[in-house]
């Protein structure tokens, strides 16, 4: 599923609705997560082997380059970011982006992951009053639990506009409603991609794994028809 994102992303338009050595890649990454969490106000930030986070939190963040391509006028690129939650899990997501440059490539691949997961994650586990993301109580399963839903996001051919996937939100909060999860934390994350009205990809994963059952519900959502191709991403956390 990784790469064919990447090829699909060539050419899309972003819209948001609501020979190296092992050390290169680090600093990299050490040097995005301490900048955007400097950005936000956090200034007890600190790193160590499993990444970047916040003093008194056992949170880690951190990425690399997992792969890249270039066509004769764009550039691709995915990276891994792992999350390290406070139960010593990890969150995986690999995110792509596309650009006129490997840099650019990587930059709209950052934004993806920020716009999309990090927000939650940093409600989720290091700022649980960061304004932008809001936490509600729902019931799942006949019992209270906390959800963060993330930015809906959508990417539509260059030129052309996405559907608007916001009225499905609330659909999203529906089909977790029967979920029989565990006391522990939870990650879903939801891609869906539709070209000339017909469903082009539909994957939902939770806790990294495939989710089959719940991929099949969200296959049967009333996804937006549109004749153009647009890809839908949501991230989600239960705790």
């Amino acid at each position: 599923m990784k790469s064919l994102i990447a090829v699909w992303l060539s050419g899309m338009l972003l819209l948001i609705v609501c020979g190296c050595s092992r050390s290169a890649p680090e600093t990299k990454s050490n040097e995005f997560f301490t900048s955007w969490l400097q950005d936000h106000g956090e200034s007890n930030i600190v790193a160590d082997a499993n990444g970047i986070g916040l003093t008194g939190n056992p949170t880690r963040l951190r990425f690399s380059l997992y792969d890249s391509s270039k066509t004769s006028n764009s550039y691709t690129a995915e990276l891994e970011f792992r999350v390290r939650i406070p139960d010593g899990r990890e969150i995986v997501e690999y995110v792509a982006g596309s650009g006129d440059s490997q840099k650019k490539a990587e930059d709209d691949a950052k934004v993806n992951f920020v716009l999309s997961t990090f927000h939650v994650i940093y409600r989720g586990f290091l700022n649980p009053n960061d304004p932008h993301q809001n936490e509600e109580k729902i019931t799942i399963n006949g019992q209270p639990r906390a959800v963060v839903l993330g930015n809906t996001m959508a990417r539509g051919q260059s030129g052309s506009s996405s559907p608007d996937a916001f009225p499905l939100r609330e659909r999203f909060r529906e089909i977790l409603s029967p979920l029989p999860l565990s006391a522990q934390t939870h990650w879903i994350k939801i891609i869906y991609a539709n070209q000339h009205s017909n469903v082009m990809l539909c994957e939902v994963t939770m806790d990294n794994r495939e989710a089959h059952e719940l991929t099949d519900t969200v296959k049967k959502l009333p996804w937006p028809g549109h004749e153009e191709f647009y890809m839908v991403k949501q991230f989600i956390l239960v705790k």
